[in-house]
């Protein structure tokens, strides 16, 4: 069984028990390794988009929008040294995007707007940098990786095919079970962390970038007299792309 077709009780026990056993381990090593350790959470927007990453010609035209979402995050952060030190999360966020696509149907020009929501499980491990430093303030910088499990997902297709004369509908409403499970990506930020109400708060920008490629599906339904007939096209491969601002607080 791989994760494609993992039955739907797995895509949520599964990223559960994995947050969880990271979390404890987390915390746990927290207590013993170093009373300069800390841990804290943080919350915030999220603005997610997909890009393309192969060029489709002129088969279709696409304009995107930003799809806007929440992202929260517990963390452990682990110091090196006075300016250098490691930080672990279990995130949630949402991704996704919406797409108005001009495309031709049966050599009919048509327009279709179709919408994206993917809400992930985000476990980033990334390095943290000071980069400017006083008493009570401090300037850093956030590089390193992620690792996301898909927890759901919403595919939704509205268009509509006219000759002049004659309008059909087409559509498509599901969830993207046959979308990979797991997504990988890269994450790059800049934070200034201030004390406030006897702890360290931080306000926060994020830029996560996948380097592994997604196939979204494109298909959709279209009425022919009681039943509806499924319009088979090529899933589009996109990649996630997410800007975060997000205020959080240490303790």
């Amino acid at each position: 069984m791989n994760a494609r077709s993992a039955p739907p009780i797995l895509r949520y026990v599964l990223p559960l028990a994995v947050a969880g056993f990271i979390l404890s381990t987390c915390v746990a090593a927290a207590a013993d390794i170093s009373p300069d350790t800390t841990w804290g959470l943080r919350s915030g927007a999220c603005f997610a988009q997909h890009v393309g990453t192969e060029e489709r010609g002129s088969e279709y035209e696409v304009d995107s929008e930003w799809r806007t979402g929440f992202t929260g995050a517990v963390f452990v952060y682990w110091p090196a040294t006075e300016r250098f030190g490691l930080q672990q999360e279990v995130a949630y966020t949402q991704k996704g995007s919406s797409q108005r696509i001009d495309v031709e149907i049966i050599d009919i020009p048509t327009t279709l707007d179709v919408t994206y929501e993917l809400d992930y499980l985000e476990i980033p491990v990334l390095a943290r940098y000071a980069i400017l430093r006083s008493e009570r303030a401090e300037l850093y910088s956030l590089t390193g990786m992620a690792m996301s499990i898909m927890l759901t997902s919403h595919y939704e297709l509205r268009g509509e095919v006219t000759d002049g004369i004659d309008t059909v509908q087409v559509t498509a409403d599901a969830d993207m079970s046959e979308v990979d499970l797991f997504d990988f990506s890269v994450v790059y930020g800049l934070g200034y962390e201030f004390e406030a109400v006897g702890h360290d708060v931080f306000l926060e920008y994020r830029f996560t970038m996948s380097w592994n490629t997604l196939y979204l599906p494109t298909y959709a339904y279209v009425p022919f007299g009681d039943e509806e007939l499924l319009i088979e096209n090529e899933p589009v491969p996109l990649k996630n792309q997410t800007h975060s601002i997000s205020l959080g607080i240490s303790f």
